[in-house]
């Protein structure tokens, strides 16, 4: 177009709006594509050395296997002797660039830091490659135990659960405590679907167990429910709290921990001589009249109870006239019923009674 003598080049009708688009949308990946690579996984690059001998054949089957497992980056070489398994990060801390060197021996198997596979075990060979990259190097070699956390971590958790329940808990809600305590803790305390309905139920707690610690109270609280704490920690996830059924759990936080002490340090009271007669009194009459003396929260194993059909507050116990201390009145009084009296400490160390069965499991 030619305007007072000008030449003006004026864009086609929608083309500057395409062109400002177009910016956008630059823009826009510039914006989107950082916040993508940080919920991206590490890549992970493979270097395998083949022990001398090693078929070329061998070699090419290995390549197809990795494939299969979902490694992008592999290559394979002749061993040298100083070559052992090894991971590097070529990356930083924030955004880790793995770089993995396995020895694949005479035998047909991969060396590997933390791990050792045969060819086709893909399932075991894709866990270590995702472990890896949810939880870095150190996570191979970590060594676990209880619930699969390594000895810090468990260390943290037990000084977690050793904060002291400050509420009174008797009567009230089992959901209730439970969510109290949760709110004390800095661990993630989460529901897997088969603990919802027991925790959505209307039950009590029975006994008074303030000021015990948080672990103890929270496995004697679910345990009536049929249901357990699992300290447990998700891959690329950090350490919580699980409550789920009995039956779904291998392992369990207990209710309350075994002596290391002698008992009679621990719980002088219980070893107290006084003179006692009991006859025929209810065994639950007799227990809340020993409770005050002995100075200690008896807590009853629920479950066990209805599974042996043991009612304390219907059958009767007796004890002839004489003098004895506490726990052997405790003993008499429960093995009447097939009950068992167990002096046991929170994770503070502070001791309760477990009433439980007298049957072994």
């Amino acid at each position: 177009m030619q305007r007072d003598g000008r030449v003006v080049i004026q864009a086609p009708p929608g083309e500057k709006q395409m062109r400002q688009c177009t910016l956008c949308a630059g823009l826009l990946l510039l914006l989107v594509s950082p916040l993508s690579l940080e919920g991206a996984a590490p890549p992970v690059q493979f270097e395998l050395a083949a022990a001398p001998g090693f078929p070329a054949t061998g070699q090419r089957k290995w390549i197809d296997f990795m494939k299969q497992c979902g490694v992008t980056s592999i290559r394979i070489r002749g061993a040298k002797a100083s070559d052992e398994p090894e991971v590097d990060n070529l990356g930083t801390a924030a955004r880790p660039v793995y770089e993995v060197t396995g020895l694949i021996s005479t035998d047909n198997r991969l060396y590997l830091v933390g791990g050792t596979f045969r060819h086709g075990d893909k399932t075991g060979l894709v866990a270590w490659i995702n472990k890896l990259k949810a939880d870095g190097i150190e996570a191979l070699t970590a060594r676990t135990g209880a619930f699969g956390l390594t000895d810090k971590q468990l260390v943290m958790v037990h000084e977690q659960l050793t904060r002291p329940v400050r509420f009174s808990t008797r009567g009230q809600k089992s959901s209730e405590v439970v969510e109290r305590i949760a709110s004390q803790l800095d661990l993630r305390l989460t529901l897997d679907a088969s603990a919802r309905p027991a925790m959505a139920g209307s039950e009590l707690v029975v006994e008074e167990m303030q000021k015990l610690s948080s672990g103890t109270v929270l496995a004697a609280v679910l345990r009536p429910l049929g249901l357990v704490l699992v300290p447990d920690r998700p891959q690329g996830q950090s350490v919580r709290l699980l409550i789920t059924s009995t039956a779904s759990a291998r392992e369990s936080w207990p209710v309350g921990w075994p002596l290391k002490k002698i008992p009679g340090n621990v719980a002088p009271t219980l070893f107290k001589f006084l003179n006692v007669e009991i006859r025929n009194i209810v065994l639950q009459d007799a227990l809340d009249a020993l409770k005050p003396r002995i100075e200690l929260p008896m807590l009853m194993d629920h479950n066990a109870m209805v599974r042996y059909r043991i009612d304390p507050s219907t059958v009767k116990v007796t004890v002839p006239a004489g003098k004895t201390f506490y726990k052997k009145i405790l003993d008499r009084l429960l093995s009447q019923v097939g009950l068992t009296c167990q002096l046991r400490v929170d994770e503070a160390g502070k001791p309760f009674l477990w009433i439980t069965s007298a049957k072994k499991k």
